[in-house]
């Protein structure tokens, strides 16, 4: 029995209480999503994917559920700056630099895929946190996706966090050490729409 189902338990059908689901497109994971009952849904970007999937968990996406849930939530989906799945920080800014290596299909994918999910995410949420860490590297691109997020079709979402780096980011799930996000932690305006 897995931690989430320990957690949430399993309906009188047998079947568990949260509900994991993911979507994908050509390979790129657009959108993480979990519900488990009544209550808002929220939404988290962060800058690319792990392995989470429609079966399985990660340390952040088992760290979101446990927080959207004592929030109060009754689930939430995560998206994500680049669309990328891929543990190294590398990798994910090699296939965001589409243009000096001609992948076009990364550029389709960011720019014509991802983007629109994220940002027809944000205007449908409850509540949007960004969580991208200090991993996100192109100031003109968060500032595009947030430009896009908060213009527009409304409604024009406030941007949320748990925390700020010493940079200024907003804080990744897993920081780590004195950085390290507690359960309880009261969301914190990042940016006023």
């Amino acid at each position: 029995m897995d931690a989430a189902t320990r957690m949430f338990g399993v309906d009188l059908f047998g079947d568990p209480v949260l509900q994991r689901a993911a979507e994908f497109v050509h390979g790129d994971r657009v959108v993480l999503s979990r519900r488990w009952g009544a209550g808002p849904i929220g939404l988290a970007i962060g800058c690319n994917p792990s392995d989470a999937d429609g079966a399985k968990d990660d340390p952040t996406s088992w760290w979101l559920t446990k927080w959207f849930h004592h929030a109060g939530f009754g689930g939430y989906d995560l998206a994500n700056l680049y669309p990328f799945c891929t543990s190294s920080p590398v990798e994910c800014r090699r296939r965001a630099d589409w243009a000096a290596t001609n992948d076009w299909h990364a550029r389709d994918q960011l720019l014509f895929v991802n983007l629109p999910r994220v940002i027809a995410l944000a205007k449908a949420a409850h509540q949007v946190f960004v969580c991208w860490g200090n991993i996100a590297w192109d100031s003109d691109w968060i500032d595009h996706v947030v430009e896009e997020m908060q213009t527009g079709v409304a409604p024009w979402p406030n941007l949320w966090c748990w925390g700020l780096t010493g940079t200024g980011a907003p804080k990744h799930p897993m920081s780590r050490g004195k950085h390290r996000i507690a359960i309880d932690q009261q969301p914190i305006l990042w940016r006023a729409a």
